[in-house]
């Protein structure tokens, strides 16, 4: 059970995965500019993809308390 927790908490941990330095054109972007969010969905995706295969394995009884 240990070891499932640690599995999921490093796949939450990719999914929320944030820099910890932002660049200075970060903090004053150009007016109008709009944030491309696609690599940042592909982690998230990743993410929702193991957590479900992992669910789909070993089943909901056993994935679910500890999901939530």
């Amino acid at each position: 059970m240990e070891l499932l927790k640690d599995i999921l908490d490093q796949i939450f941990r990719l999914m929320i995965d944030i820099d910890e330095d932002i660049e200075e054109s970060w903090l004053r972007p150009k007016e109008g500019f709009q944030l491309d969010v696609d690599e940042d969905e592909d982690n998230v995706n990743f993410g929702k993809g193991c957590v479900d295969r992992l669910v789909s394995s070993i089943g909901d009884e056993i994935m679910l308390p500890l999901v939530g």
